[in-house]
């Protein structure tokens, strides 16, 4: 079983297609964070990884699913395939403004992770039978006093009807850097990775590593090569963020947070340099951004 709008994007077949539970994991210890691995199944099509985080100050987990225990305690959210290839790799608040973007209403203790994308045509299943070993990695934060995490996470997955894996992309989520710019001001760079074709930028601002709408009041997207350069665009922070608002409806971004998108791609691999340029108008204590790029391999 999947959710309706994932079976009618990737017309699934009904009898062909699941949802599997893994075994769920909890806290070594109260109060005390730490880092959770789970081995994702390597013998299906992935479509979407679904993470629930409660909270529970129970000796034992017989009630942690109950809804008042929901938290959301996640830090980081990677997932990993024979060691080394990083298919996801983000801030556990990335993957919440994904949701929203993909027009999926976030709920506290809830998390998805996307394969199949709504908005991506050309993001296909994860074939996860191609690797050694596939791996969600997980931190969080210590839990409240005496209390434990308690985390589950189900996979939806298909299984292969001899498709044609020929030119097969899979969506890639990750952010390379956290550049922090001190007191500066005036116009800063951030210089991106080029890959195939890029579908989101999502930017994430911050001063001193707290979330923050004002820190940048410009922002430029720039591309050269030896033809010439490209400005892609060239706003207002401010302007963008209501631009992404309204396009999303059912909901806001959470403070700090913007995005740009494409909906055939943007073709970073063409450029020899490509950079974002925020404007920082009044200095702050530290202020830094990281930038959530979302493509296609």
């Amino acid at each position: 079983m999947a959710m309706f709008s994932l079976q009618k994007s990737q017309d699934l077949n009904p009898v062909r297609t699941w949802q599997r539970r893994l075994e769920r994991q909890r806290s070594n210890a109260v109060t005390t964070a730490q880092t959770f691995t789970f081995d994702l199944p390597k013998d299906h099509f992935v479509h979407e990884i679904h993470i629930t985080v409660y909270e529970t100050t129970d000796s034992d987990d017989k009630e942690a699913r109950l809804a008042a225990n929901l938290a959301d305690d996640l830090l980081t959210i990677k997932v990993v395939g024979n060691g080394n290839k990083v298919l996801k790799d983000g801030n556990a608040s990335m993957f919440k403004q994904v949701m929203k973007i993909n027009k999926r209403k976030p709920s506290t203790g809830f998390y998805t992770l996307f394969f199949s994308d709504p908005k991506i045509g050309e993001a296909k299943p994860l074939p996860a039978w191609i690797f050694t070993s596939l791996s969600l990695i997980l931190t969080d934060n210590a839990p409240a006093a005496n209390a434990y995490h308690d985390i589950e996470v189900v996979v939806t997955e298909s299984a292969y009807e001899q498709q044609d894996l020929t030119g097969w992309r899979v969506l890639v989520e990750k952010y390379l850097t956290h550049k922090t710019y001190g007191t500066n001001t005036g116009e800063q760079n951030y210089e991106h990775e080029r890959a195939y074709k890029v579908y989101t930028y999502l930017y994430e601002m911050d001063d001193n590593d707290t979330d923050s709408a004002t820190v940048f009041d410009l922002i430029k997207l720039l591309g050269r090569k030896p033809e010439g350069e490209l400005t892609v665009i060239d706003v207002p922070v401010g302007l963008l963020k209501q631009e992404n608002d309204s396009e999303i409806g059912i909901d806001t971004l959470s403070t700090g947070f913007f995005f740009i998108e494409w909906v055939r791609g943007f073709p970073a691999h063409e450029f020899a340099s490509l950079y974002s340029k925020p404007h920082i108008k009044d200095a702050g204590t530290n202020i830094g951004l990281r930038v959530f790029e979302r493509y296609v391999l």
